[in-house]
């Protein structure tokens, strides 16, 4: 992606790659947390990827398709709809959605498959993990943006708005691995963020069992939060720019979490994201290894 932003910066007008440069960029992540009245652990990881075809370079952007490494008709969820999506990225990584209209039609079809009101849409509903039904267009580029492989120009001394970070860190150089500079950066944990988030989880763990909390209960609850710890975030970047791969990790210990027992916990969740040449088969198979079961019925409640 900084590839393509460096060669718009540099003037690089309506060249579309000879042939199309085509990526799969993958997310894996663990979390494990320790602590409680019992001194009990518990632990979670998942996996997920999406395919990146770059399409053309312009004087507005760099224009790229996103789509699903397996067969549209197998996948479940709001992915079913969201792509293809084609998008526009400009120098700072920001991005537009070029076939909103195209994504528009793709999600009153899948609710019409579904046998979903439009009601449901922004509902939280479960089947191996806690959905929300998205039914707008943007939601599409916000998964894009989930894979935080496009930062915008990144370099050494640069300050980097890292989520949950309290303030952007500074990248620094570190060093160096199979030809690609090693940028990292760290800072201490937001307790305002882990609030946030507490507020967020306990919302939809309410919605998804259907018990009755409103927001302004849910806040006060998370209000009692205090953590200490760090947010650390690591790039390998390589010669003309773009991220190849992107670790971020989160090691705190917090008290007056969900659980509202007076412990404290230690909680270290690391994401990984990285870039690789476009494999089809190997990206089907994984992509048939992760497939999710069928949605619950939210229209039911």
């Amino acid at each position: 992606m900084m590839r393509l932003a460096l060669a718009l910066a540099a003037g690089v007008c309506c060249a579309a790659p000879a042939a199309a440069q085509e990526y799969v960029l993958a997310m894996t992540y663990e979390t494990g947390t320790e602590g409680g009245a019992d001194g009990a652990s518990s632990a979670a990881s998942g996996r997920q990827a999406i395919a990146e075809r770059v399409l053309a370079l312009t004087l507005e952007g760099a224009e790229l398709e996103y789509t699903l490494p397996s067969d549209p008709e197998e996948v479940r969820g709001n992915a079913r709809w969201m792509f293809p999506a084609r998008v526009r990225v400009v120098g700072d990584g920001s991005m537009a959605l070029l076939n909103a209209d195209e994504l528009t039609a793709r999600a009153d079809a899948w609710l019409a498959e579904m046998e979903w009101p439009r009601e449901v849409c922004s509902r939280w509903t479960f089947s191996w993990a806690a959905y929300q039904i998205r039914c707008d267009a943007a939601a599409a580029v916000e998964t894009v943006e989930s894979y935080g492989m496009q930062p915008g120009r990144i370099a050494a001394g640069q300050p980097f708005a890292l989520k949950g970070a309290l303030g952007p860190v500074v990248l620094e150089r570190s060093g160096e691995a199979e030809g690609r500079v090693i940028l990292t950066g760290s800072g201490p944990v937001d307790v305002a963020f882990l609030r946030e988030e507490d507020t967020r989880a306990a919302l939809v763990v309410a919605e998804v069992g259907r018990e009755a909390l409103t927001p302004e209960a849910a806040a006060a609850a998370s209000a009692a939060i205090a953590a200490t710890g760090t947010v650390s975030v690591t790039f390998a970047v390589d010669a003309a720019g773009m991220v190849w791969r992107r670790e971020d990790v989160s090691d705190y210990t917090m008290t007056g979490s969900r659980w509202r027992d007076g412990h404290t916990r230690a909680r270290t969740t690391v994401t990984r994201l990285t870039r690789a040449e476009w494999e089809r088969q190997q990206a089907e198979r994984e992509a048939e290894e992760d497939r999710a079961e069928p949605l619950a019925d939210p229209a039911s409640r």
